[in-house]
């Protein structure tokens, strides 16, 4: 082995034990998701909770089922892709160096959002449910949670699959996919035919494919060091 290859060797272990040291010296999870969650800005969770406030009065003031499916068609989409500028920040400010140069990498950070927002829309749409069971309407549960994960799978695929800076492309989609959605529940024949057994494998569905693009997200996402 010649000089260069030994003193090679040597800084990549010394940033390797670098590496190493940091991790041991670093925050817990909960202390890390909870800085993260300081670095949130919580407008975003306050239209999520507004958008669920105007969903639930709508279903208290007595229109019909037509009218609610529509309804829901449109104000989840809109829920969820509130989750997109938290998201999307970390590409349109540029700051993926500035990231991936610290002990908590851009995987580490994307994967806390999600954690994050996950939580707190969980919540929210459980809190929702729970309400409208009381209603005796619990079959809307899979009409909130299927555009929910829709949305969801187009903003994370244009995530991981589109280069740009801007989010002009996952606004696009989840449009396009918000109007496919709308004029579906608003199609009385078509909505007719779709069984219980049918909107549950919908759900399972895109519950899975979530699942996958979540994880190619995570996969994709640069977790070495800049300087290493």
């Amino acid at each position: 082995m010649t000089q260069e290859e030994h003193i090679q060797q040597t800084v990549e272990k010394s940033i390797t034990a670098f590496w190493d040291h940091e991790k041991r010296q670093s925050s817990s999870i909960a202390e890390f998701l909870y800085s993260q969650f300081l670095f949130i800005r919580k407008r975003w969770w306050i239209l999520q909770f507004g958008c669920l406030l105007l969903l639930w009065l709508i279903l208290n003031m007595g229109f019909s089922q037509a009218v609610e499916r529509k309804a829901i068609a449109i104000i989840i989409p809109v829920f969820t892709v509130l989750i997109l500028p938290e998201l999307w920040r970390t590409r349109q400010c540029r700051m993926e160096e500035i990231e991936n140069s610290s002990v908590y990498t851009t995987k580490d950070i994307y994967i806390a959002r999600m954690v994050l927002f996950g939580i707190v829309d969980l919540f929210g749409l459980t809190l929702l449910w729970t309400l409208v069971c009381m209603q005796g309407i619990e079959h809307l549960i899979f009409e909130l949670l299927i555009p929910f994960n829709g949305v969801c799978i187009l903003m994370l695929a244009s995530l991981t699959f589109y280069s740009g800076r801007e989010f002009y492309l996952p606004i696009s989609l989840s449009f396009i996919f918000t109007l496919a959605w709308f004029l579906l529940l608003s199609n009385e024949q078509i909505y007719a035919q779709i069984s219980y057994s049918l909107w549950f494998g919908f759900f399972l569905f895109s519950l899975f494919v979530l699942l996958i693009i979540s994880y190619q997200l995570i996969h994709r996402s640069k977790e070495v060091l800049v300087w290493n």
